[in-house]
């Protein structure tokens, strides 16, 4: 033989071993980064009023947060092709801190728009994202576990939080309060030097396609040298390929026309040529394309309006419980643990079932919007400590078994090499949603003074997305049928 053959080879996630020391990085920083998110109204309540700020200028606060961190989602394709998921996330954890800390010496609206809303912001929509493809690269089978437990992270500061805060309010004040979250905010950013490259872990597997069978007199051997490449990662056709709703040649449409060369009559000018070449390389670059998949966009929506929902409430709830039903820091402080400890369960727990029992990740989410919803509106018409406890355990679980379930409902329907780009658009669609209707519930609260009413509100939002996904099913089960 002429040399020594080298074939083309894949990347086989480990579905463990670093893998979990990835799971806990992006724990530590759901842990410390997304509590930030349900003790604002705890942490800025006072705050606020001291400033001589309203219920509309708190959820402005809060939704442009939120919606700094969802359009931020733009730049994830195009920093993830550039940058590892480690960098990303260290400099989203970096921003973080900075945040947490700057916003400390706070005395004006404008200072906490900029400090809180957008460093914050900015820096959780870069962690957030990279997390998840960090840890979805690790994993194949038990990949709806492991970001189930990376996310649960999340509600293990979200229970203890409540308390902390408490605590640092009554001995620190506000200003010693944020500065001693700016440390246990550190923990994120140190979270992320644990994501290691799939490259240091994984098996490499040769391609199917170099396994050819030998010829009898042993020519095949001897035939072509295989190139060398690079390695390919590993990809689970089946939850790419298909979708609850069918293939996915379905759902994208291909205009055939566009791939045929032009006529002489047809031939564009070269100017022509240069704008459609410039219009493909960002439509390229950005995955555009995806935006042609009504699959996604109904995706999107629903999942944006789930976000929107969630974060709007935990803007509530505390205001609901101190202000409306008059409860105390310390019993407000126990429902907020209730919920923070029914979505830790969810998490640690829906995932586990959902994929010993192959459940598709749209129709968890579905059921969880659904009773999610509902019992956010029992929250609304209860007045006893033990029925708000029960409500907002339950509500918690179901929130946990849907928001586990977003970006694994965006992988479900777009290919994986356009992952990046399709969880930054749906992150964007988070971002207008929490732009128009978190002010908007701002404003009915002002206006009416009814917290029962925006949270009843709310939960029409998610029962109106989830709508929208049971007449896209029907539709689809309709063509199949014809």
């Amino acid at each position: 033989m002429a040399g020594a053959e080298t074939v083309e080879y894949e990347l086989v996630p480990p579905d463990g071993g670093w893998g979990w020391m990835i799971v806990l990085g992006v724990a530590l920083g759901n842990m410390t980064g997304q509590c930030l998110v349900s003790i604002f109204s705890l942490l800025f309540g006072d705050k606020m009023l001291s400033l001589g700020l309203n219920t509309t200028s708190a959820a402005v606060v809060m939704n442009t947060m939120m919606a700094v961190m969802q359009f931020s989602g733009l730049m994830m394709g195009p920093l993830l092709k550039k940058f590892s998921t480690r960098r990303v996330a260290f400099s989203g954890g970096c921003l973080i801190v900075a945040g947490v800390l700057l916003t400390s010496f706070a005395n004006s609206f404008i200072h906490i728009i900029i400090t809180y809303s957008i460093f914050i912001g900015l820096g959780s929509g870069l962690v957030s994202p990279s997390g998840f493809i960090a840890v979805k690269s690790y994993f194949v089978k038990a990949r709806g576990r492991a970001v189930g437990m990376s996310m649960a992270g999340g509600n293990l500061g979200q229970m203890a939080m409540p308390h902390l805060v408490r605590f640092l309010l009554e001995n620190y004040g506000f200003s010693g309060a944020m500065l001693v979250l700016g440390g246990v905010a550190m923990h994120g950013p140190m979270g992320s030097l644990l994501f290691h490259p799939l490259e240091w872990h994984a098996e490499r597997r040769p391609v199917a396609s170099e396994l050819k069978p030998l010829k009898d007199d042993g020519a095949a051997a001897n035939e072509q040298p295989t190139k060398v490449l690079k390695p390919r990662r590993f990809a689970s056709v089946a939850s790419l390929a298909t979708s609850e709703l069918g293939d996915m040649s379905e759902a994208i449409p291909v205009d055939h026309s566009k791939c045929l060369p032009p006529t002489s009559e047809e031939d564009p000018s070269p100017v022509q040529q240069k704008h459609q070449s410039v219009w493909r390389r960002v439509i390229a670059f950005m995955d555009l394309d995806l935006l042609q998949n009504w699959v996604f966009l109904n995706v999107m929506f629903g999942t944006a309006c789930m976000v929107a929902a969630a974060i709007n409430f935990s803007l509530l709830l505390p205001l609901y419980l101190q202000r409306h039903l008059h409860l105390s820091l310390s019993d407000t402080a126990l429902c907020l643990t209730m919920i923070a400890g029914g979505d830790f369960v969810g998490r640690l727990t829906v995932p586990s079932f959902t994929d010993r029992f192959k459940i598709k990740p749209r129709l968890t989410f579905f059921v969880g919007a659904i009773v999610t919803g509902l019992t956010r509106s029992a929250i609304a018409m209860s007045s006893g400590m033990v029925a708000l406890c029960v409500w907002n355990a339950v509500s918690g679980f179901s929130r946990g078994a849907a928001v586990v379930n977003v970006n694994l409902c965006v992988t479900e329907v777009c290919p994986e090499h356009k992952l990046p780009a399709a969880i930054g658009f749906n992150m964007v669609s988070c971002g207008i949603l929490l732009l128009t209707i978190g002010p908007a519930i701002g404003y009915v609260r002002d206006v009416t003074g009814d917290y029962p009413l925006c949270i009843h509100l709310l939960t029409v939002l998610l029962l109106v997305a989830m709508v929208s996904w049971l007449i896209e099913g029907a539709v689809h089960w309709c063509r199949r049928k014809r």
